[in-house]
Order: structure tokens, then C-alpha cells, then sequence
């Protein structure tokens, strides 16, 4: 075995690769380009005939303190074979060799694979990784809990498989004058209104415009995006953002005006999102992150709600590991990061 990086000459068949192996789209080669404020590196581990056997792309960010970064596989590394104890460990050198040789104090991965028998997170251990203090309730800075839906069947079958409750809830707001409209027939701006309205009502901080707008830009060139939002008497009233990826597609984005919620909007909205998905010849539908099994008492258990009825698999991955490059660096990151955080949601309560 061995690795090396790639570039934009062997993109597509990085992309193959990620694709046959239930890869994440944060790790394809375009959305480097959207992460135009990190530095992206693609590398792939090949054995001794050229055949890829694992992948990653490695977003490099330079940090305050000079000269030093840190190192982030969003959803990687992606893996042919997850068993193979001796292709994980040489993966998992290279990508640490990669992150020191860039000045990395740590080197963060979380694939989305999960680990029922726990081997993964012990290699993880044994190469030096450790758990990631979990920040928030979705247990990282990718979700490591979701309801993952099968989309077996026609999309009637689909439908039908819904609780009769859930049925009514989706047709309920089409019936009094919803309109969806996708991608090219709507427009990115109608969406940010709507994010930032929920921004404001559910006290969060909505990502910069810019960086919708950049995504949507990259990813409609690869047909990996629906852009959809739902519109009742000519105004936005729920949007959202989907994306596809080899036999997945993930619901990463989307909220809703308040002055229609009792229309079950939402509910119509990701019908439109799943309809969509099987018609791009999906497998599988992500409803991305909910805060693990949660119990009525739980303030979050109506967003837990909504997407398990749905009837989605209740999926937990590995989690989010780190491997300090610089522990004493490692340590003050440990400590600055949730602080910075903290900041920037208490600057969004006083200021939206």
C-alpha cells in the first residue's frame, strides 16, 4: 500500500471511488471548493496494481496563532473495506503525516460509518485518536445520531409506508394554496429570508450568505443540490436545502416562517425532498442530526419527533475523534474553542 495526494486531473475517480463506497458528500473533491476559506488535500491509498482501497480529502485551516493549523476530514476518511485493520491504521498514519507536514496541532476525523461491535473506535485508540468532547446535543461538528430512510419501492410505495396521520400532514398545506418551486424556478434569496427568520425565532446562527450562495453555485454545476422553497400567496414560507451524493441524499438545511407552521408546511417540504431524492435514483434518504433517542421530557424531542415519523433508522455513526499533533496547543484549542462558541451565540440572542 501506499498514499499519495491527488489533483483536479483524478477528480471523477475519486469521486467513483467515494461513490461505490458509501461516501459522504463532505468528502468529494467539489466541496473543497466550496470551503474556499479552508485548504483542501485529497489523498487516496492505493495498492500495488493503482486500485483505490481508502480516500480522504483534508480541509487544512490556519489558526491565529502563527505559523500553526489545525487538520479536519469532514466525514472521512472513506474506506473500502472497514475490517481491514492494516489498510485503517496506514490510512490513519498517512493522514496524520499529512496533517503534521502541514503545522497541524490536531488532526479531526468523524466518518460516517457506524460501530456496533466497537472495533473502529478501538483502532481509533490504538492509533492515538481519542473521543472528541462532544459539543452540543448532536454529539459534534457533523451529527453523529440521525433517522436514515430507506427509499425501497415506488415512490407510492413510499408514501404509503407513512402513518395515515403524517399522510394528511403532508398534503394538508398544498391543499390550501402551497406552491413548491426547485433549483432554477426559485431563488437563493427566498431561502436566506427564510433561514433567517428561523435563525431569529429558534435563537441559532445561520451561516453567511456567502456561503449558500457558494454552495448552491458549485453543487448545481454537479447536479448534487435541490434548492426548494415552498411559497403561499406569491411570499417564501419554508425552504430548504438538499444534497446528493452516490445512493444518498442528506436534508442538511431548511426552516420556515412562523405565520403558516400550523399548515404543516415542513411535512409537504421534505415529501418534495424525499420525491426528489428517489427520482435522482437515491437509496437512502438522511434526515441529518437529531440528538440521539430522546425521551418526551427532552426539550429537543420534538425535532426527534418530526423526523422519526417519518419512519426512518434510528442511526448512530463512530463520532468525531481527534488526534492532538501539539498537545499543548491541543489542550488551549480544547479550552478557546467552546469559549469562542459561546461568544458568537450569546452576540446572536443580543443582536437578532
Amino acid at each position: 500500500m501506499h498514499w499519495r495526494f491527488i489533483d483536479q486531473t483524478e477528480a471523477e475517480r475519486f469521486d467513483r471511488f467515494l461513490a461505490g463506497n458509501a461516501g459522504d458528500i463532505m468528502q468529494t473533491y467539489a466541496w473543497g471548493q466550496i470551503k474556499d476559506d479552508w485548504l483542501p488535500l485529497h489523498g487516496v491509498v492505493e495498492d500495488h496494481r493503482g486500485e483505490i482501497l481508502a480516500a480522504c480529502s483534508l480541509l487544512i485551516r490556519r489558526l491565529p496563532i502563527p505559523g500553526w493549523t489545525i487538520a479536519y476530514a469532514p466525514r472521512g476518511p472513506v474506506l473500502s473495506d472497514w475490517h481491514n485493520s492494516d489498510l485503517l491504521s496506514f490510512t490513519l498514519r498517512s493522514l496524520a503525516a499529512a496533517a503534521r507536514s502541514n503545522r497541524a496541532i490536531l488532526l479531526k476525523i468523524d466518518p460516517a460509518v457506524t460501530d456496533p461491535a466497537g472495533e473502529v473506535a478501538s483502532a481509533f485508540l490504538s492509533c492515538g485518536f481519542r473521543p472528541a468532547r462532544r459539543d452540543g446535543e448532536f454529539g459534534g461538528l457533523q451529527p453523529r445520531y440521525t433517522f436514515i430512510l430507506p427509499l425501497t419501492g415506488r415512490t407510492e410505495d413510499i408514501f404509503s409506508r407513512f402513518p395515515k396521520k403524517l399522510r394528511y400532514k403532508i398534503k394538508y398545506a398544498p391543499q390550501k394554496g402551497l406552491v413548491f418551486r426547485a433549483n432554477n424556478d426559485t431563488d437563493i434569496e427566498d431561502f436566506l429570508q427564510v433561514m433567517a427568520k428561523t435563525g431569529r425565532r429558534s435563537h441559532f446562527v445561520v451561516r453567511a450568505p456567502q456561503y449558500f450562495r457558494r454552495l448552491y453555485d458549485v453543487l448545481i454545476k454537479k447536479d448534487r443540490i435541490l434548492l426548494l422553497t415552498g411559497y403561499i400567496a406569491g411570499e417564501p414560507v419554508v425552504s430548504s436545502i438538499t444534497l446528493l451524493f452516490g445512493d444518498t441524499a442528506w436534508a442538511v438545511y431548511g426552516g420556515q416562517d412562523d405565520a403558516h407552521r400550523n399548515l404543516y408546511t415542513y411535512h409537504a417540504m421534505n415529501w418534495e425532498r424525499i420525491r426528489w431524492a428517489k427520482a435522482k435514483g437515491a437509496r437512502f434518504f438522511d434526515f441529518f442530526g437529531v440528538a440521539g433517542r430522546l425521551d418526551e421530557s427532552h426539550p429537543l424531542y420534538g425535532h426527534y419527533h418530526f423526523k422519526a415519523s417519518f419512519g426512518g433508522r434510528f442511526t448512530e455513526f463512530v463520532g468525531e475523534w481527534d488526534l492532538p499533533l501539539s498537545p499543548p496547543l491541543y489542550t488551549l484549542w480544547q479550552f478557546a474553542l467552546p469559549v469562542y462558541r459561546l461568544f458568537n451565540r450569546t452576540l446572536s440572542r443580543l443582536f437578532h
